[in-house]
């Protein structure tokens, strides 16, 4: 049987965000390789909403494919890996099941965050995550030693996904579904936001209100092309920001003036 293969230069975790547009159409699996996925489909389909350059190919295990490719990822202290594999020998390990929900490792915006999270005193601190996504930063900031974590996501496959990662991993993670509003009057002694510039520009007053006063807010998912604009929007709500821009994208560490 003849399956169709999209290659496309985008990687696993941009093509995870339109991943129920995939499903829609057939989608298999999908693989990623040096910063680049093919995904996977019974027939071709031209609507698919990315590039890409489609090739007819023999018939595979999508799963196992699938499965083998996923490798983990050491960040400093903390290694992210699939629960199939055996984490390497590191301080801080953290298994996650790469389902429907953004947050492997692999992304540089997720790898800055765990960079920060490991930069930033933790112990006995409450952290808040929007956008948690599978919920791997929330859970690093818990095995980091923060006291207690809030993880919000709008999308309930992410809401299950962070759930049942919290309880491989033996943390206890409160996720609840929605935004900022699910935690409104409350504040956190650091608040990580790995979303995008149009959703941090949305979010940027109710993420200001959710700092505690010497709390930190830590920013990435911005592109460094669109990183004044989130400079911008930060310094408007009141915060003294610090950016660290990467290779294509920026993090932002934020406090209150």
């Amino acid at each position: 049987m003849t399956t169709w293969a999209l290659h496309s230069p985008l990687d696993l975790d941009a093509c995870n965000l339109r991943l129920p547009a995939f499903e829609g159409a057939g989608l298999l699996g999908m693989v990623e390789q040096d910063g680049a996925t093919t995904l996977y489909f019974a027939e071709r389909v031209d609507e698919v909403p990315i590039p890409g350059r489609w090739e007819a190919i023999a018939d595979t295990d999508w799963n196992a494919a699938w499965r083998a490719s996923i490798a983990p990822v050491v960040v400093g202290r903390v290694a992210v890996h699939p629960p199939w594999l055996e984490p390497p020998a590191v301080e801080v390990p953290l298994a996650i099941e790469p389902a429907q929900a953004f947050g492997t490792g692999h992304h540089e915006t997720t790898a800055a965050c765990l960079t920060a999270l490991q930069e930033l005193p933790l112990d006995g601190r409450r952290v808040l995550d929007v956008g948690t996504g599978t919920g791997v930063l929330a859970l690093a900031a818990l095995r980091l030693g923060a006291a207690s974590a809030v993880g919000v996501d709008t999308d309930p496959v992410a809401v299950a996904t962070a759930s049942a990662n919290a309880v491989a991993n033996g943390l206890a993670l409160d996720v609840r579904e929605g935004s900022t509003e699910a935690v409104a009057g409350d504040s956190f002694d650091l608040v990580v936001a790995n979303l995008d510039t149009a959703t941090v520009s949305a979010l940027a007053g109710d993420l200001t209100r959710a700092l505690a006063r010497d709390g930190v807010l830590v920013v990435s998912g911005v592109s460094v092309e669109r990183l004044d604009t989130v400079l911008g929007v930060l310094t408007a709500a009141g915060l003294v920001t610090d950016a660290r821009p990467g290779v294509e994208w920026a993090l932002v560490l934020a406090r209150h003036g």
